[in-house]
């Protein structure tokens, strides 16, 4: 966990992890943190027109204008520094046919060159939502149904009672619909989303979902002397 201390009302966010030579929006490489908002803003669609093109996505012009440029209703970013500390990266934008996929094999058609007929594969930018193999990957399992467990049952099926430790034991589970990044590579408006009950699947871009922005940080950006890491006493960032 970390808060930016540069606002007058501290934000909490999650780390997803260090990304190793992640490309940034100038083509160089560098390894980078990435973040997500700890809360969801609210429902709001993927996109008003129904397609799973994030390059276009109305979702995707809200959270790189309104939200980033401080003018969204809740929790925009604020300040020059917070937004500085943000790095433009190269999104991946891979898409999967069906939501019955583990963790790792999402995580290879994030990365893939698989999607619905005219999307693009990637996209430069600062702002973006976690795909789904983020929120496989950050599980630890439990007592009962262990992480290689976990890892080796397909996101849609992670709602079942018998694997309960993988969604309840995952920090990036918030009981609510949240968008993902992911698009269907086989129907032009589907997009990947996480039910309320912890599992993974395909609906509607037009559909409300919770949305959590998502962002790597600059390498520059320190950490101070307070906090440690945790829920209750989570790391303070230098932005300014």
């Amino acid at each position: 966990d970390y808060s930016n201390q540069s606002d007058s009302t501290c934000e909490k966010w999650r780390i997803i992890g260090v990304f190793k030579n992640m490309t940034k929006e100038d083509g160089s490489q560098e390894d980078l943190v990435k973040i997500i908002r700890d809360d969801s803003l609210g429902n709001i669609a993927w996109d008003s027109n129904n397609v799973n093109d994030w390059s276009t996505a109305s979702l995707q012009t809200t959270l790189n204008s309104e939200y980033y440029n401080g003018t969204y209703a809740t929790g925009a970013l604020k300040n020059d520094a917070t937004r500085n500390a943000i790095e433009s990266v190269v999104w991946n934008l891979g898409g999967v046919s069906s939501s019955s996929n583990t963790a790792s094999t999402f995580y290879s058609a994030e990365r893939g060159a698989t999607v619905y007929s005219g999307r693009p594969t990637t996209w430069p930018g600062k702002i973006a939502l976690m795909y789904p193999s983020d929120y496989g990957y950050a599980t630890s399992g439990g007592s009962t149904t262990n992480r290689a467990t976990c890892m080796a049952t397909k996101l849609f099926d992670w709602h079942g009672s018998g694997v309960s430790d993988c969604k309840n034991n995952d920090y990036l589970f918030k009981g609510v619909y949240e968008w993902t990044l992911a698009p269907s590579s086989s129907v032009s408006y589907n997009v990947y989303y996480v039910i309320n009950t912890g599992w993974v699947y395909g609906g509607s871009a037009r559909y409300a979902q919770g949305f959590r922005p998502v962002a790597f940080l600059k390498s520059n950006i320190s950490i101070t002397d307070v906090g440690l890491g945790t829920a209750e006493s989570p790391f303070q960032l230098k932005v300014g």
